[in-house]
């Protein structure tokens, strides 16, 4: 059995597809800032194409690919930004409003169980980190 502690929760479902038909697509360069640490978080994204850093300071924290949600604690507690988003390299990102976010917990197969996941693995690395 091959079971490794920093595991990625996969995604049963292709999310990209349907983020793609329910909100709009948005291009951020390499090197470009999503959201910074602090802000608003009036939306959340699943990463089209390319790679993202999520950083506090200088240290990146996780890193963030195709398929992968970022933002979503946002929409989860209303509460500012965490971390900021950087593009690694060049970046398609779905931006995923409110309204559609509770859709996809209340109507997407997984999509809740795979926010809870990501919610875990991050618990468990920052008291790893600890």
């Amino acid at each position: 059995m091959n079971v490794s502690s920093t595991k990625r929760p996969r995604a049963d479902i292709d999310m990209r597809a349907f983020a793609k038909s329910a909100g709009a697509t948005i291009k951020v360069p390499a090197g470009g800032v999503v959201f910074s640490k602090g802000e608003a978080g009036d939306c959340m994204y699943i990463v089209q194409s390319g790679v993202i850093d999520m950083v506090i300071g200088d240290k990146v924290i996780e890193t963030i690919g195709a398929n992968e949600a970022l933002g979503f604690m946002s929409m989860i507690d209303d509460k500012p930004r965490s971390s900021t988003a950087r593009a690694r390299e060049a970046c398609e990102l779905s931006l995923i409003d409110p309204r559609t976010f509770r859709f996809m917990v209340d109507e997407v197969p997984n999509f809740a169980t795979y926010i809870m996941g990501v919610l875990a693995r991050r618990i468990r690395g920052m008291s790893q980190a600890m």
